[in-house]
């Protein structure tokens, strides 16, 4: 009964964090654009205080200590800035099959906690290291890789820390909460009296859900932070705010804390807004994004230089080789894994039928074209990076089959978070919403 009771407090103390430091009153004056929802609310939040505990991870606090300030600072912004109706957001069925969801993903988990291999070999041993309120310049000193990136650990091992009963899987709850937090995020662009939004919330949870990434893996998070990404630059792109700008920056510049191939993703996007840039009247703002995405990388690269090991192309040496029958043998296997995967993950079918849709389409609105031709210059980049990526490893003593084995479908995974958004687009296309 006592773990009963913990699994409901983790989901009650991650909805607590998440409700601050932006309350209610502030959202509905300043945020009031019309796309943003309460799971946008929540995420905001979380993606400040995420912020904050990257800081915090370099610092000697006390992490329970820190852990007790952001709960009570949180109850006192949200008793006075906001409505006092503390059960309002029950009112809402997708609020509430939002917290169902936690609920059942959380019991799910807790059945069979066991950690995968990498998550045992690399992962698990950062977030000990946290848990054990040591802090950044600890890591060298543990087992794994030092040069993998530590956010996601952080994280783990900072609410694992924080735990009524301090069960090493209550510190994965968090992983769940920022995967349904983004889907439920992304489906509230479709019509608010649109009877089918739950059941489009529900298939992407059932299409996108994979048991063997929540057992320590961290694309989990890259997959759902590249759902906000992509959101906040829709917004941006429709709206021509610059809030919706700078949220998506601060998503895209967690990734490279995330996961090293981070660096990638935060390179292909801003190369991405350089083909752009012509249609976007706000370019002063464009450049300053890119121009300080590559600040914070050189930052990264730079901190992680001088304390522990810079790694950011694990095991590549990049000794290609023109002998045709060899080339001929990558793009095999290559095409091998990409089929493989496909059938792994169902929501890539999803995916290539939006896109085929998308692409097709004519008549559709210039402010919404542009977003997809954004899609489409990124959609080839990313084709073009996993050939590069593979092709610099074809020499590796483990052979690239192994390397594609073992890794193809969880980029893959990744990136499908940033594309999720085409699904929604092809609804409201369907429904009139984006037509001229």
């Amino acid at each position: 009964m006592i773990e009963i009771f913990n699994i409901v407090l983790s989901l009650l103390v991650l909805l607590i964090i998440s409700s601050s430091p932006l309350s209610s009153n502030f959202y509905k004056k300043k945020l009031s654009y019309g796309q943003y929802s309460y799971f946008d609310r929540l995420s905001l939040n979380f993606l400040f205080n995420t912020y904050i505990l990257l800081l915090i991870s370099f610092t000697n606090i006390n992490y329970s200590y820190f852990f007790i300030f952001l709960i009570l600072s949180s109850l006192i912004i949200n008793y006075f800035y906001s409505n006092k109706n503390y059960f309002y957001f029950l009112r809402d069925k997708n609020n509430l099959f939002f917290l169902f969801a936690n609920v059942l993903i959380f019991f799910y988990i807790a059945a069979d906690p066991t950690l995968s291999w990498d998550g045992l070999e690399n992962w698990y041993f950062k977030a000990q290291n946290f848990f054990y309120n040591y802090n950044f310049f600890d890591l060298k000193n543990i087992p794994g890789l030092d040069y993998y990136p530590h956010l996601g650990t952080f994280l783990w091992g900072f609410f694992w820390k924080n735990s009524l009963l301090q069960y090493e899987y209550l510190g994965r709850f968090v992983n769940i909460f920022i995967f349904l937090l983004s889907i439920f995020s992304i489906t509230s662009l479709l019509s608010k009296d649109d009877y089918l939004k739950p059941i489009i919330t529900a298939l992407l949870i059932l299409l996108c859900f994979d048991v063997f990434l929540f057992r320590g893996y961290q694309e989990i998070l890259v997959f759902s932070f590249f759902i906000f990404i992509s959101k906040y630059f829709y917004l941006f792109i429709l709206n021509k705010n610059k809030f919706s700008l700078l949220v998506c920056f601060l998503f895209l510049n967690i990734l490279p804390w995330l996961k090293n191939e981070g660096y990638i993703f935060v390179f292909i996007f801003t190369l991405s807004l350089l083909f752009l840039i012509n249609k976007i009247p706000q370019k002063k703002e464009v450049l300053l994004f890119i121009f300080l995405s590559w600040v914070l990388i050189a930052i990264k690269k730079f901190i992680f230089f001088k304390f522990l090991n810079l790694n950011m192309f694990h095991a590549s040496d990049f000794k290609f080789s023109l002998d045709l029958y060899i080339l001929a043998s990558f793009f095999l296997l290559l095409a091998k894994g990409f089929v493989v995967a496909f059938f792994k993950y169902k929501i890539y079918i999803f995916l290539l039928i939006s896109f085929l849709f998308l692409f097709k389409t004519k008549n559709i609105q210039k402010q919404y074209l542009n977003f997809i031709n954004f899609l489409k210059i990124n959609l080839l980049l990313y084709v073009l990076m996993i050939i590069f990526i593979y092709l610099s490893i074809i020499n590796d003593p483990r052979g690239i089959n192994w390397w594609i084995d073992n890794s193809l479908d969880r980029i893959l995974y990744e990136i499908s978070g940033f594309f999720l958004i085409s699904i929604i687009l092809i609804i409201n296309l369907k429904k009139n919403y984006i037509l001229k």
